[in-house]
């Protein structure tokens, strides 16, 4: 006949002890008597540790005596009974066959028909179905509540599911497969006939409750005439009340509800139940009855504790049900003096207790990490005798591994990695994304970049076909493979700019894309056959295997060790291990199923995401870093209890996708419990705080942030608020004011780095010695000079200090190094010297180290620019081969327009236009805009008698070491009626807003138009020898369509025009005027202002004498420009245009040069202050000068040739 004892104790009692003594007491007593200790799974190692350990196992083994957990022993019943164990269907292949199901019967679901292809449907309808064989809920329970649910929208969810639930069970008979939980019915089956579980003792320690699976294993024990103990926690005063029926809110309600359910079946068995034993009241070694008031052994050091263990989260209905409860039992042992409570309280007073605030996660981990380092260093702890609770990894991990790793504290993360992380993962998902979604620019690349390349070279090399890629647009497998042969189409500068010089042929990148490419094609030829799981598994198998993935990523690993992260090391070790084993599980059960590439990728997601990968601490003497469910930490000196903030505990439920709280909750009523509803969860979880409590012998450390990573505000968790009418003294200690300790030299640094700036003010220079004095005695100034004296902390101290003391200084290269950049001539445009004058040193990073924006085929603001200006182009050209102007700006506008338009798709330059519909919007909308900017342009140039002269003129300037190229845009022209005189207009298209400025002018930001119109005009004067060639007008012209203003009193076209208006100078003379413009009163089409119908010199009119003065003084400009390159000038000296617009505004370069104008002398330049009246002044007089010191050298040239000949002509005649 079976018996059942139970052991009942709280935490610290000696529960645990009195168990393990039971253990060895009874495998002593017979070696052929079996025991086995059951707990829970991730307690197996521990706890053969501590009984192979303990004091009272003389021979340090276990001969009869076996460490289980449940799992384990439903396996060793097949090993006993020399049965093979059945292959489980894992968590991937569940989904999977689920997939299947849902396909088959997605016609007859009445609600999830259209939900079965949402993300996350598949996954928890899995979880559901799991959850129902794990509780025995069979398909047709689900059924029968479908039928009895008034709610109609309840009903359909439950029949869907029975459908589904009962076509995933038929679908594991048909083939034979098994699940976890179908393979525990199997192992019960065989724990019944297993010998070796009759006429044995078990013992079962840890556990809170127990599943449907487990009782169903407890009552198989229980007919197998067993000794079974069973431990569970319950603390003194609720003892009383242990057996009545309780809610869910009680916190011990686990242990009620365990006790109650493992009654009842020993009661249905008819197993003698012995009397309980209390070690609240007997000390688990001696026997002996506990004194009055004395703490239980692990609190002996921390006797706060014993506080918490008796009355956290009691309230006052709860005490007195307690002690009424008590005194049906014992009564005299709540009978305490005052004198007794008195003494009482003194003894548990929050020694050993802290609590912490502070004011993010970042300061509590450090705040934490110096806990541990005062613990480690002054109090002789080891490492390992401290553990620590995280109720979030995902919002500590990162911060944990930085910080604890420059603290030199070697910690394990008790945490499951995704299989999704492990690189060898990210290789075999990235390639499967190619297949599924095509060779894109970033599903190729994404693999390429998974690999773990070693090596300059093959960096460069993937580098540079990344910008071959974004440049072209490549698109598809035929796109792609002209990568392949990357110098095809290399220049000879960018043969010389690479670094790899080995054929591509020899680089391990170009095998890995060979062979992604073989991997699709294979897949794609084979999808014409229909492809079943298998082949395409095959598939990715030869992939890797080719790639030889696995010792590339063996050898890669190893940095992760130098990191101090030699667990998570291991685990991506492991993790190709696991995936290779995933993949052979999914070819042999489900290896014959059709899959199409889409559902291929997904199938591995699924795989991924289920599938976890399990650590193992690298070493024994490290911090172990938990969960608050999940881990198990055996009684640590100190324990350390993070992230206690309202925001985290209690934990927020998920969202429910399939059944909600309500409909659970029916399924109750019906009789068919499920797990936990959320509101229970958080009972429950509160027992789970309630524990880690309790769980040190020492030290309790408890803390919570003000603000969370996401922003959030913080505040402490309700579980730790019902600490605080406990110890009423208890003080929270507030950090963020008070400094961390310097414990090592990067620690050193760092606070260096963050003080020493203060004492290093701007004007610390002009003070005198008394002021500054007290500063050398602060502690950043011992700190600066004890890491100085120190080699290793030398070069990093120097950093720092220039990095203090920087200022931006004017730095020039060399003459010989500014010759090896730039050229004993400088080439370029004029656009190159307008950089220069914008910021010498960004001219210097764009032409001298040729630093370049990288190059993407996608439409951007200067591939508009681009159009508008090749439209201008071939519009133009048509029209100056046509006689009838007007007709071309009339009537045939539109046909002209839209064969221009169609000789610019066909450019390869423009074709991104033809694809997409965004871009196919860009050409409408660049046809619409086009018409309107011609027809402004038609407006101002039959407005006056200038017509077009040149399209695209070249441009060229060759002057002391300076040669200039250009395309001016339009160069018109009028002849007089007397053919004496020629006028020249220039015109400078601009795709942004540009107005011409003296001041831009003088700060060598507007060289361009007078340049032009220099190089005209020079060049039609030699053509024209006998004319007189005066310059008209030089303009910018916007190409953009403006908006204008609705005003029902306005002519809208008279609007248009004058917003269309150029920007530049005119020549004032009314000869030149009159051809511009025929106007008869205010001008639509010249910048220039009137007054009675009359232009005034002002503005943009300008007299000839200035135009001429102007157009020297650019050239001048231009070539005092070019001597400063030469001299080597590269300041950070930016300009600061109009308004808000600087140097900066668009420049590409800031992340290089860093500019800020709080650092001291980086600022930036204004342009000239003076008045559109003085800078002509500045120019007249300047040309004057320019014109004297010519004259005076032409005089001396005439004179010293003069005495020369004078000498001559003595010489000959005999004189001296």
């Amino acid at each position: 006949m079976s018996t059942l004892q139970f052991v009942f104790g709280a935490s610290g009692s000696g529960k645990t002890e009195f168990c393990i003594r039971k253990a060895l007491e009874e495998a002593g007593k017979d070696l052929n008597h079996n025991v086995y200790y059951l707990v829970p799974e991730q307690d197996t190692l521990a706890m053969q540790k501590r009984i192979v350990m303990h004091e009272n196992n003389k021979g340090k083994g276990i001969i009869n005596l076996d460490v289980l957990s449940f799992q384990r022993l439903y396996y060793a019943s097949f090993s006993h009974r020399n049965k093979p164990v059945p292959k489980a269907l894992d968590e991937m292949g569940k989904v999977m066959v689920l997939s299947l199901v849902a396909e088959k019967y997605n016609r007859n679901l009445h609600y999830f028909q259209g939900e079965i292809d949402k993300p996350g449907f598949l996954e928890e309808a899995k979880s559901l179905i799991s959850e129902c064989m794990q509780y025995g809920i069979s398909p047709e329970n689900l059924s029968n509540c479908a039928l009895k649910s008034v709610k109609k929208l309840t009903g359909a969810k439950l029949h869907d599911m029975a459908l589904l639930y009962a076509g995933f069970l038929n679908w594991l008979l048909e083939h034979g497969k098994y699940t976890e939980e179908g393979i525990q019915d199997l192992a019960l089956e065989q724990v019944l006939q297993d010998p070796n579980y009759k006429n044995a003792t078990f013992l079962l320690d840890g556990f809170t409750g127990f599943t449907v699976s487990e009782l169903r294993c407890l009552e198989i024990l229980m007919e197998g005439e067993n000794n079974i103990l069973i431990s569970l926690e319950i603390r003194s005063r609720e003892e009383g009340n242990l057996y009545e029926k309780g809610d869910m809110s009680s916190l011990f309600y686990l242990t009620k509800d365990a006790v109650k359910e493992v009654e009842e079946l020993a009661l249905k068995l008819n197993v003698k139940v012995l009397p309980a034993i209390n070690v609240n009241l007997y000390d688990s070694i001696s026997g002996e009855r506990r004194k009055e008031g004395e703490v239980y052994p692990r609190f002996e050091k921390i006797p706060a504790l014993q506080k918490i263990c008796d009355d956290y989260a009691y309230g006052k209905a709860e005490v007195e049900r307690a002690s009424r409860g008590q005194e049906k039992r014992d009564v005299k042992s709540f009978e305490k003096t005052e004198q007794e409570e008195e003494q009482k309280e003194k003894q548990i007073r929050p020694f050993g207790i802290t609590l912490r605030e502070c004011p993010n996660i970042l300061r509590e981990v450090e705040e934490a990490a110096v806990e541990i380092r005062a613990l480690v260093k002054d109090e002789g702890y080891r490492y390992r005798d401290i553990a620590v609770i995280v109720p979030d990894s995902e919002s500590y991990r990162d911060i944990l591994f930085r910080k604890w790793k420059d603290l030199e504290i070697p910690f394990f993360l008790e945490e499951d990695i995704k299989l999704m992380d492990s690189p060898y993962g990210k290789v075999l998902r990235s390639a499967l994304l190619v297949l599924e979604k095509g060779f894109l620019f970033d599903t190729v690349f994404r693999y390429l970049r998974a690999f773990p390349y070693r090596g300059a070279g093959e960096e460069e090399l993937v580098d540079r076909w990344e910008n071959i890629a974004r440049e072209r647009g490549l698109k598809g497998l035929p796109a792609f493979s002209s990568l392949l042969k990357p110098e095809e189409d290399e220049t000879e500068e960018e043969k010389e700019e690479r670094t790899y010089k080995k054929k591509v042929e020899d680089y391990q990148a170009y095998w890995d894309l060979t062979c992604l490419f073989t991997f699709y094609e294979r897949n794609r030829k084979s999808a014409e056959k229909g492809l079943v799981l298998k082949d395409r598994i095959d598939s990715l198998s030869e992939l890797l295997e080719k790639t030889d993935l696995e010792n590339r990523l063996l050898e890669s690993l190893s940095f992760l060790s130098e990191e101090g992260m030699e667990n998570r090391e291991e685990s991506f070790e492991k993790s190709i291990g696991i995936i290779l084993e995933m993949m052979e599980k999914m070819r042999e059960s489900l290896g014959e199923i059709s899959i199409s590439k889409k559902s291929f990728g997904k199938l591995f997601d699924l795989a991924f995401s289920l599938e976890k990968l399990r650590q193992i601490p690298a070493t024994l003497d490290q911090v172990v870093v938990g969960d608050l469910r999940r881990s198990r930490f055996h009684n640590p000196k100190a324990f350390l209890f993070l992230g206690l903030s309202s925001e985290f505990l209690p934990k927020g439920m998920g969202k429910k996708i399939i059944f909600t709280e309500k409909e659970r909750e029916f399924l109750r009523e019906s009789g068919y419990r499920l797990s936990p509803l959320s509101w229970e969860e958080s009972y429950i979880e509160k027992y789970y705080v309630y524990k880690a409590f309790l769980t040190p012998k020492e030290r309790l450390y408890l803390s919570y942030p003000r603000t969370l990573r996401n922003g959030k505000s913080g505040k402490a968790s309700p579980y730790l608020k019902e600490l605080f009418p406990l110890f009423p003294d208890l003080k929270i200690i507030y950090s963020g004011k008070e400094k961390l300790p310097i414990y090592n030299g990067k620690r050193a640094l760092e606070e260096l780095v963050e003080e020493l700036p203060k004492q290093c003010t701007g004007n610390s220079l002009f003070l005198q010695k008394e002021e500054i004095l007290h500063r050398f005695k602060t502690e950043s100034f011992r700190l600066l000079q004890y890491l100085w004296n120190r080699e290793e902390y030398r070069e990093a101290v120097e950093r720092i200090l220039k990095g203090i003391f920087f200022e931006n200084t004017e730095e020039r290269i060399s003459k010989e190094m500014s010759l090896a950049l730039y050229g004993e001539i400088l080439k370029g445009s004029v656009s190159r010297m307008e950089v220069f004058y914008s910021c010498p040193y960004a001219h210097f990073l764009q032409y001298g180290l040729n630093l370049k924006d990288r190059k993407t085929s996608e439409v951007q603001a200067f591939t508009i620019g681009n159009l508008y200006h090749r439209m201008l182009e071939l519009f133009f050209k048509k029209l100056m081969r046509r006689k009838d102007m007007e007709e071309a700006f009339g009537e045939k506008l539109e046909e002209i327009l839209n064969e221009v338009l169609e000789e610019l798709w066909q450019d390869p330059e423009f074709s991104l236009f033809l694809s997409g519909g965004r871009n196919e919007y860009l050409r409408m909308k660049l046809q619409k805009n086009g018409r309107r900017i011609l027809w402004a342009l038609g407006k101002q140039l039959l407005g006056g008698d200038f017509r077009p002269k040149a399209v695209e003129e070249e441009f060229k300037m060759e002057e002391e070491g300076l040669q200039l190229r250009g395309r001016i845009d339009r160069v018109d022209e009028y002849l007089s009626e007397d053919r004496k005189t020629l006028f020249l207009k220039v015109i400078d298209y601009k795709s942004g807003k540009k107005a011409f400025s003296l001041k831009n002018l003088f700060a060598g930001l507007d060289l361009q138009l007078p340049l032009y119109m220099d190089y005209v005009l020079q060049r039609e004067k030699e053509k024209n020898p006998n004319r007189e060639v005066l310059p008209s007008a030089l303009f910018y012209f916007t190409m953009e369509n403006p908006v204008i203003p609705y005003d029902k009193d306005s002519d809208p076209d008279k609007e248009r025009l004058k917003a269309f208006k150029p920007s530049g100078l005119v020549n004032f003379s009314e000869e030149s005027l009159s051809h511009l413009e025929k106007r008869e009163e205010e001008s639509l089409l010249l910048p220039v202002q009137c007054k009675n119908g009359e232009v005034e010199e002002k503005g943009a009119a300008v007299s000839s004498e200035k135009l001429e003065a102007l157009l020297a003084f650019a050239k001048k400009e231009m070539l005092e420009g070019a001597k400063r390159i030469k001299e080597g000038e590269k300041g950070i000296s930016p300009i600061r245009k109009e308004g808000d617009i600087t140097s900066c505004s668009y420049c590409p370069y800031h992340s290089i040069c860093g500019f800020d104008e709080d650092i001291p002398n980086f600022r930036y330049r204004s342009p000239d202050s003076r008045t559109d009246e003085e800078l002509w002044e500045e120019i007249l007089k300047k040309t004057e000068e320019e014109i004297e010191e010519s004259d005076t050298g032409e005089e001396k040239t005439l004179i010293r040739a003069k005495d020369a000949k004078n000498i001559e002509t003595r010489k000959e005649d005999g004189d001296e």
